[in-house]
C-alpha cells in the first residue's frame, strides 16, 4: 500500500531559498577573497621597505670619486666625465666602487699598464639577466650592473703588482675592470675592488 503522496514542491528549494543560498556563496566568496587580499598587501607592505632598506643599506656617504680613486691608488684620466664612487661596507667585506666616461683611447691607456703581460681583457659570453642587481653593486650609483652588460663590454681582473708598472704598484686592492663602449669612441670604466679588511671612511 502506499504511503500518502508528497506535497508538491517537496525536496526542492524555493526561489528566495535558491537566491539566499548563492547570495551565501557569494558572500564567502568574497570574504575569502578580501582576507587574501589584506594578507598580500600587509606582506607586501612588510617587504618593500625591507627591500628599500636593503638597497640603501651600508652605504658611506661622502665617498667621492676623488676619494674613491686615491683609496683604489688609481689616478683617473683627468679628462673623464660622469664620475661616479661609493663604498660600501658589511660584516665580511668592503666594496670600493668607481666608475667614469672617458674616449676608447684614452680608456685602452688607462687600462693597459694594469694588465697582467700578455693578458686582454674579454668579452662577457655568460651575462646575468638584464635587471639583475647586486647589494654591492652598480645599481646604487644609477649604473646597469656591467655583469648583465654584452655588446661593447670588455672585462679583466687585477690586483697589485702584477704587471711591471708604476701604475700596477699603486694599486692598493685587488679589482674587477670593466670597460663599456657606449657609443663608438666613447667608454665608461667600471671598477670593484674589495677587501676582507675594513678600509678607511670618506671624510664627513
Amino acid at each position: 500500500m502506499n504511503g500518502p503522496a508528497a506535497p508538491p514542491g517537496a525536496g526542492r528549494r524555493k526561489p528566495w531559498q535558491r537566491r539566499l543560498a548563492i547570495g551565501a556563496w557569494v558572500f564567502s566568496g568574497l570574504c575569502v577573497l578580501g582576507v587574501l587580499g589584506a594578507v598580500l598587501w600587509v606582506v607586501h607592505g612588510l617587504r618593500e621597505p625591507a627591500e628599500q632598506e636593503r638597497r640603501a643599506c651600508c652605504w658611506e656617504e661622502n665617498a667621492t670619486p676623488e676619494w674613491t680613486a686615491g683609496v683604489l691608488g688609481l689616478r683617473v684620466p683627468e679628462t673623464a666625465t660622469d664620475r661616479r664612487a661609493g663604498l660600501h661596507t658589511n660584516a665580511q667585506y668592503d666594496a670600493a666602487l668607481l666608475a667614469f666616461t672617458v674616449t676608447t683611447a684614452e680608456a685602452d691607456v688607462f687600462l693597459k699598464p694594469l694588465r697582467r703581460e700578455g693578458t686582454q681583457l674579454l668579452p662577457n659570453r655568460n651575462p646575468e639577466a638584464p635587471g639583475h642587481t647586486r647589494s654591492d653593486g652598480f645599481t646604487h650609483l644609477g649604473l646597469p650592473e656591467p655583469e648583465t652588460l654584452v655588446e661593447g663590454v670588455r672585462s679583466t681582473s687585477v690586483c697589485p703588482r702584477e704587471a711591471q708598472t708604476p701604475e700596477s704598484a699603486a694599486l692598493r686592492l685587488c679589482a674587477e675592470i670593466h670597460a663599456h663602449e657606449l657609443r663608438p669612441g666613447v667608454t665608461r670604466v667600471y671598477i670593484w675592488a674589495g677587501s676582507d679588511a675594513a678600509l678607511a671612511k670618506p671624510p664627513a
